[in-house]
């Protein structure tokens, strides 16, 4: 069972600042420890890229292979998203209604409220899937998913941040590892003869279709959208 509560769950100030700090000084921490392990030309080119991640648009699907073509360690690429997006989970899941309250950041935030609301109409198995489809959806980077939006659904779900968290959590690795070891493996084709890695790239990109569309029609009998 999930734990309900209010959309606009208000925490104790306590609550609030253990997990926002935490995470924040995690981030500041990583940060700092890339500064000391990488070359200072790869790590403004890093922290360039993490940064694009976490603008509007962008996501792991475009910002893992990019970080993997420059040679960054699949561990570090790994490290530095599952940071992000835990910052930007735990940042929306603990001070939801306060960030509503701030005049830019909190139109930005219903903007995403407004999308997240679409979505949920658009895609009505994320609400009958529950914490599973969460999942899938933080998982699967071809659906528009993030970190701000999964948490979004979440709270609009009423789904308790303890369990929200987790869910970004383990979706975050699982998505990034796959996208590493996936462009890893596409690069280390394309040195080896370029057809062989484009003839990989096609057969991904036909596959993601598969499942994508023969998921759309299995949820659209299953989970069909209210009129």
């Amino acid at each position: 069972m999930n734990e309900e509560i209010p959309p606009y769950y208000a925490p104790s100030l306590k609550i609030r600042l253990a997990m926002t700090l935490g995470m924040f000084g995690l981030l500041a921490v990583f940060i700092i420890w890339l500064f000391m392990y990488l070359p200072t030309d790869q790590f403004i080119l890093g922290v360039s890229l993490f940064a694009l991640y976490m603008a509007p648009g962008a996501g792991k699907e475009s910002v893992v292979p990019v970080m993997m073509g420059f040679g960054f360690p699949w561990w570090v690429v790994l490290a530095g998203i599952v940071i992000i997006d835990m910052t930007l989970a735990v940042l929306i899941s603990f001070n939801f209604d306060l960030l509503l309250k701030i005049p830019i950041l909190g139109q930005v935030l219903m903007f995403f409220t407004g999308k997240t609301n679409n979505l949920l109409q658009r895609k009505p198995w994320i609400k009958g899937l529950s914490v599973g489809g969460l999942l899938i959806f933080m998982y699967v980077p071809f659906m528009g998913s993030s970190a701000i939006d999964t948490s979004i659904i979440g709270r609009l779900l009423s789904i308790h941040p303890k369990i929200i968290l987790p869910i970004v959590l383990v979706g975050s690795i699982l998505a990034t590892l796959t996208m590493a070891f996936g462009a890893a493996a596409i690069i280390n084709l394309w040195f080896v003869h370029p057809l062989y890695a484009i003839g990989a790239v096609a057969a991904v990109i036909a596959c993601g279709a598969l499942i994508y569309f023969g998921w759309k029609k299995f949820t659209e009998r299953r989970f069909p959208k209210k009129e």
